[in-house]
């Protein structure tokens, strides 16, 4: 059974190895696009990544420190998706 509630950022490496996975959720903000880090755990529960040294959800502002970051957890992965939009979120017009 998993029971862990909260994932923090130095924490990571365990999760992944316990069969966690990691995705990128896009954010639209005044200044363009982020994406929040979030822990998908083995029974399918999701849960905001937050940063071991501030305590706040872990976000990352540019796709580039999305894509430095995941090959930091994942050294041999071959590339990474890095979602812009889905469904249910919408695109304010500018």
């Amino acid at each position: 059974m998993w029971s862990q509630r909260v994932v923090t950022s130095d924490a990571i490496p365990a999760f992944i190895k316990r069969g966690g996975k990691l995705e990128y959720r896009p954010v639209y903000t005044q200044g363009g696009w982020n994406w929040e880090l979030w822990a998908i755990s083995p029974d399918a529960s999701e849960t905001h990544v937050v940063s071991s040294k501030t305590g706040e959800p872990r976000v990352f502002k540019t796709a580039d420190a999305v894509l430095a970051f995941h090959l930091r957890q994942y050294p041999d992965a071959d590339g990474l998706f890095i979602p812009i939009a889905t469904k249910t979120l919408e695109v304010p017009a500018t």
